[in-house]
């Protein structure tokens, strides 16, 4: 995970795995894990997105990276009242919740909790063997889950085994289910940049929604 050069020309460059942000910066600290083998991909699409949108102090994660060493990059900033946000694109969204469930333990909120394709036959593989991504832990306060009902890789045979389920009454969960009619793969599924080559109804329901939480979070305007 060493950094990237930044060419001279836009079209060219992509982002660094890492920000460099202070802990005691404004808004939140997002820490973004990508699937098997998908690290360019998702450094491509939704790392350079959210900084795009604003949000620099983003990283990004391997699948393989501990639980309790993204947890450590987080509780810094959580410490000077900081919103939290995890982002995990297929076997990064099964890593994503046991991040959550790591703050758990320690006390710390999570303000946004974000799985995409986090089912499928990605349980199949051995680091994920008695994780189960589907129930959140009581410190996440929102949850956005994404999953695609042709997608067998991130995505669970029954509609309903896809589905995030809240520990707390407090946690607001959105299920965002893309039927069959839209053909969207695991691939597609994550793509967000550029515009021109995103799938319209992932960018209605997902990416446009998930810019609409973070603004409000940037904004100190998350739920307590």
């Amino acid at each position: 995970m060493n950094r990237l050069p930044v060419p001279r020309l836009r079209l060219s460059w992509q982002p660094s795995w890492h920000a460099d942000a202070i802990d005691d910066q404004h808004g939140p600290r997002i820490a973004l894990m990508h699937g098997l083998m998908a690290g360019n991909h998702m450094q491509r699409h939704l790392l350079q997105q959210v900084r795009d949108w604003g949000f620099t102090d983003s990283s990004l994660f391997a699948n393989h990276a501990r639980p309790a060493l993204i947890a450590d990059h987080l509780q810094r900033a959580a410490r000077h009242g900081r919103p939290i946000v995890l982002i995990g694109y297929s076997q990064g969204g099964f890593l994503a919740v046991q991040v959550a469930r790591v703050l758990a333990q320690r006390g710390v909120a999570i303000d946004l909790l974000v799985t995409i394709a986090a089912g499928g036959l990605g349980r199949m593989y051995p680091a994920q063997w008695g994780v189960d991504p589907r129930p959140i832990p009581d410190n996440v306060k929102q949850v956005i889950n994404a999953f695609s009902a042709v997608d067998r890789l991130g995505g669970d045979r029954r509609w309903l085994s896809n589905w995030a389920m809240p520990s707390h009454w407090q946690t607001t969960v959105e299920n965002i289910g893309l039927t069959a009619e839209h053909g969207i793969d695991h691939l597609a599924l994550a793509r967000c940049y550029p515009a021109d080559r995103v799938h319209p109804v992932v960018q209605r329901q997902l990416w446009d929604r998930l810019r609409v939480v973070l603004d409000g979070l940037g904004r100190g305007l998350h739920k307590d």
